[in-house]
């Protein structure tokens, strides 16, 4: 197993990462514990060191999973463990110290290696200031129940720069990062930057894109397939491998839910091989298909929610609707849709959003043609 050795972290980690959201599952949801800790023992028999969940996942119950599968069949020492406060959840200051102490309770440690604040984006941020998350990361800190703050984020570029510039106790941060989001979303590119410049190391999510870059139906898995036919190379491999040299990453995060997913993930990174100018020159014509699809030029500035008297969060249905082309990840789009509401077909016509959009975008045709999808995906 390859491992980085982050000097500023004092951490040498797997450069694969188990991210314990896509856990295996029975056929109600809940999580195949026997399939999973399978899971866990082969990537710690493969090397894998670094070991990623949240208060949220599975339901509340990927950290109780991780505190039996691993914190308490493995000694302690031997691996790193991440979770995350989930921001989206609090509503008092109060609630920042008992969900830390709860992690730590269904984690069954009596501290964190990587604590995360989940999904900041810039009024999160605020929100949490207002509850003291900062004399609460110090306490945290103090007390040794967490050993580095992070945070993870899905914000755009101009967002991200002001969280990073306000507080610069942040000691790493985890993005999601992939080929094909470096490509069509110039924020990916940005972020990355800002963060290598700021000098805080990288977690890199969604080196696959939730999947989509390894779906077969997904043009651009048939492009990559269709260009290194024969080669052996899964897409999947070639996503991580891509993922896998930048340089300011010390770990790339799967979410794995196979046992056969782990092995061929172990094998990726034992280790990982560089990219051939065949393989680069794939992704290059793959991106070139994925930007010739009839997407929505929306560069999310939001100009268009302010004046919407429904406050439907148009970037966030384009952003859905522009993955779904990209990528075919049917159970993402339908799962993650808007409430009743908010939706596209809630939209009354009344041409504010697109009297405001810079981009000239017919807001209101655009909706009707992103609801056709949604009432289609959701029927199959």
């Amino acid at each position: 197993m390859e491992k980085k050795n982050n000097q500023k972290l004092g951490v040498e980690t797997s450069l694969l990462g188990f991210g314990a959201m896509r856990l295996a599952t029975q056929k109600d949801g809940s999580i195949d514990y026997k399939a999973s800790e399978a899971m866990i023992d082969k990537a710690v028999a493969g090397g894998v060191n670094y070991f990623d969940t949240a208060y949220v996942y599975h339901g509340q119950k990927s950290e109780g999973f991780l505190g039996d599968a691993l914190v308490s069949r493995y000694p302690r020492d031997s691996f790193y463990l991440a979770t995350k406060l989930p921001t989206f959840n609090v509503t008092k200051a109060a609630e920042l110290d008992a969900m830390l102490d709860e992690s730590l309770r269904r984690l069954k440690t009596d501290h964190i290696d990587f604590y995360l604040l989940h999904a900041i984006d810039l009024d999160r941020w605020e929100k949490m200031k207002k509850f003291g998350v900062v004399e609460f990361i110090d306490r945290a800190k103090k007390s040794g129940k967490i050993r580095r703050i992070g945070f993870s984020s899905h914000a755009n570029a101009a967002e991200y720069q002001k969280i990073v510039d306000d507080y610069p106790g942040f000691e790493f941060t985890q993005l999601q990062i992939n080929y094909a989001d470096w490509a069509t979303n110039p924020d990916t590119k940005a972020m990355y930057e800002i963060a290598e410049k700021a000098g805080i190391p990288l977690v890199v999510m969604e080196p696959v894109r939730g999947g989509g870059l390894s779906n077969p139906d997904s043009p651009a898995v048939k492009k990559i397939q269709e260009k290194l036919s024969g080669s052996g190379v899964t897409p999947a491999a070639l996503a991580f491998r891509w993922a896998a040299e930048l340089k300011n990453a010390f770990v790339i995060l799967s979410g794995m839910s196979t046992l056969q997913q782990v092995e061929e993930n172990v094998a990726t990174f034992s280790p990982v091989k560089p990219l051939s100018s065949a393989e680069l020159a794939a992704i290059n014509e793959t991106v070139g298909v994925l930007k010739s699809l009839p997407t929505v030029p929306c560069t999310g500035c939001e100009y268009c929610v302010d004046g919407c008297p429904k406050q439907i969060n148009i970037p966030e249905l384009f952003d859905r609707y522009n993955a779904h082309l990209f990528f075919k990840n049917t159970r993402n789009f339908v799962q993650f849709y808007p409430p009743e509401g908010k939706r596209a077909s809630d939209c009354v016509e009344c041409g504010a959003c697109s009297a405001v959009c810079p981009q000239h975008i017919d807001i209101p045709a655009q909706l009707k043609v992103v609801d056709a999808l949604y009432q289609q995906v959701s029927a199959e």
